[in-house]
């Protein structure tokens, strides 16, 4: 089982940062000798135009190391995203929110409109259980609304458009081969199969049906995801082909092999802690978002 994470040239993040449009990019920090972690998709192709605009790139600066995963915007202040992300695995500890740039708007790394955020507060799920990688989830809370637009999330209603075979999509940046080195400037979006929870079991340790689903593109087995694709999407057709986030990428196995799945947390089984914190950031803020919370699930008054 491999996390999805990687190790980039930092000179490319900081430059990223420098290039967007907003002032934050300019003060974010530049001491860090490299980077860990990007999105990243096998196969697909690139994304059309403004077809996922509520995908969101995280960059957190740890010391001497930066690490990137992806998000998506759950509320004008809130990003989705995975909880091995925004904690420390051995401490259990979440990392300072101070340490955060989130990206929206952002198709290609190289132009468009970007919308630069800093962190107030970092929201690790109350059921993450990071010694078997179970419950993976987590939130970031902004200082300030982004433009970007929500994601349709996927609630108990949707469980019967979640049986095996269902055709989904995974979206991401980065590597599109293992042994890459930097990882693409353009989004790319790729297909994928949903995959029966009994041969998940089996492929996949550790894997618990209550809480996860896995993804297969099967029987071409040319894409899935690859290091970095932390915190990433898994999106079906919803209502009027409205596309809608089932799942957070966790983690794949071996060396990003396509004949492997990927593995994510199911959003419906997460459903009532997205509610509560989305519910709680409804309303304009008054004052900045406090840093994670005493008890996390029960949501501040922003």
């Amino acid at each position: 089982m491999m996390r999805l994470r990687s190790f980039v040239c930092v000179a490319g993040v900081v430059a990223l940062l420098l290039g967007a449009s907003d002032a934050a990019a300019r003060t974010h920090r530049r001491a860090a000798p490299r980077a860990v972690g990007h999105a990243a998709i096998i196969g697909g192709a690139p994304a059309a135009g403004a077809a996922f605009p509520w995908l969101a790139e995280m960059i957190d600066v740890r010391g001497n190391e930066a690490v990137e995963c992806t998000g998506s915007v759950v509320a004008p202040r809130l990003i989705l995203t995975a909880g091995h992300c925004v904690e420390n695995l051995r401490t259990g500890a979440s990392y300072p929110a101070s340490g955060f740039s989130v990206m929206t708007f952002t198709q290609s790394l190289t132009g468009g409109e970007r919308q630069v955020s800093t962190v107030s507060g970092v929201i690790p799920y109350e059921g993450f259980k990071r010694r078997v990688d179970t419950g993976d989830a987590a939130l970031l809370a902004l200082s300030a609304p982004v433009r970007a637009p929500a994601i349709t999330l996927a609630t108990s209603a949707d469980a019967g458009e979640l049986e095996p075979g269902t055709t989904a999509t995974i979206v991401g940046w980065g590597k599109t081969r293992f042994t890459e080195h930097e990882p693409s400037r353009t989004l790319r979006a790729a297909g994928t199969v949903v995959q029966a929870s009994t041969w998940c079991t089996r492929t996949a340790p550790p894997f618990f049906v209550t809480g996860e689903l896995c993804a297969l593109d099967a029987p071409s087995y040319t894409t899935g995801g690859c290091s970095g694709d932390s915190g990433g999407p898994l999106l079906i057709a919803g209502a009027n082909g409205v596309p809608v986030d089932v799942g957070i990428a966790v983690h794949v196995y071996g060396r990003c092999s396509t004949r492997r799945p990927t593995v994510f947390t199911r959003i419906d089984a997460i459903a009532p802690w997205l509610d509560s914190w989305i519910a709680a950031y409804a309303a304009p803020p008054t004052a900045p978002a406090p840093a994670i919370p005493p008890t996390p699930s029960t949501p501040p008054v922003p």
